[in-house]
This record gives structure tokens, C-alpha cells and sequence, in this order.
């Protein structure tokens, strides 16, 4: 007959995880600052039929990548602010520059929605205005998207042909 020991079933010691890695190492940028902008994509597409979200989408503020990683509670935020510091300046620029687009889109939805919110045909009145504004948005979020993932055009083609010559 089979014995069972009190310790056979006993948890495993628990294995300390490294953190992960939020920083892309080609570009030293990370792709969790986009939570910011992912946040009132959401608020802004649901407005139309959720306008209890209008005082939650007028009260948010942009915040820098710098911002956003000091703020941050992420196990990894020390490095990608270190990283930040590292970053290939055209790359940053670049990326920098995209980020404040997307700033000044969200700024101008909320400016319209701060006006629209008091029409009597609120919130049927933004239904276009937060369909174009989410679609500014999400082809900006793509675009920035594939420089922090990439590094843009120019750092993906080096890297194609360092692959070709291998």
C-alpha cells in the first residue's frame, strides 16, 4: 500500500521571477508608456454610449514618458527611465514628436467635448467627433507603437540587412 508522507505534497519553495523586461532592448523604449493614450482611447470610444465617462475623460492629463515611468509602480520603470536617457536622438525625437500629436488630439476631443457635453443632444452629438478622434489616435498608437518596437524605417531596414549579411 502506498504511503503519503505529509511532506510529498508540500508547495514547491517559491522561485524569485526576474522582472520583466518592459524596455525593447533594440530602442530602449517601452511600450507601457502607451497605457496613458490607451486609457482615453477607451474613455473616448465609449463616451457615446457611456456619457457618465464625460467628467473622466475631460479630467485626464497628458503625462511624458519620463512622467509616466517615475510615477510608475512597475518593477522595470527605474530602467526605462535610464534607458530614456540612452535613446538614439533621432529615434527620441522622432518618437517625442508623434507623442505630442497625440497629445494635441486628445486636447482638441476634449476641448469639442467640454462644448459638446452641455448640447441637449449630448451625447449623440460626439458620436462622430470620438469616431475620428479614435481612429487619429489609434493610427498614431500604431505608428508609435512600431518605433518603440522597431526603432522606425531606418533601424528596421539596418537591422534587416545586418540579418541578410549573417
Amino acid at each position: 500500500m502506498l504511503q503519503v508522507k505529509d511532506d510529498d505534497f508540500s508547495a514547491p519553495a517559491p522561485v524569485a521571477e526576474p522582472a520583466l523586461g518592459i524596455v525593447n532592448p533594440t530602442t530602449g523604449l517601452a511600450n507601457d508608456y502607451l497605457n496613458v493614450f490607451n486609457e482615453i482611447l477607451l474613455l473616448l470610444e465609449f463616451l457615446p454610449t457611456m456619457p457618465e465617462m464625460t467628467e473622466e475623460a475631460l479630467a485626464w492629463q497628458p503625462r511624458t514618458y519620463t512622467e509616466y515611468f517615475a510615477q510608475s509602480t512597475l518593477p522595470d520603470a527605474k530602467h526605462a527611465l535610464e534607458a530614456y536617457e540612452k535613446v538614439d536622438p533621432a529615434l527620441r525625437k522622432k518618437f517625442e514628436s508623434v507623442l505630442m500629436r497625440l497629445n494635441e488630439i486628445v486636447v482638441d476631443a476634449q476641448r469639442t467635448l467640454a462644448e459638446e457635453s452641455t448640447r441637449p443632444d449630448y451625447p449623440d452629438s460626439i458620436v462622430g467627433s470620438c469616431e475620428a478622434t479614435a481612429e487619429q489616435m489609434r493610427i498614431g498608437l500604431a505608428y508609435v507603437n512600431r518605433l518603440i518596437n522597431e526603432g522606425g524605417p531606418s533601424s528596421a531596414g539596418a537591422s534587416r540587412s545586418r540579418n541578410k549579411n549573417s
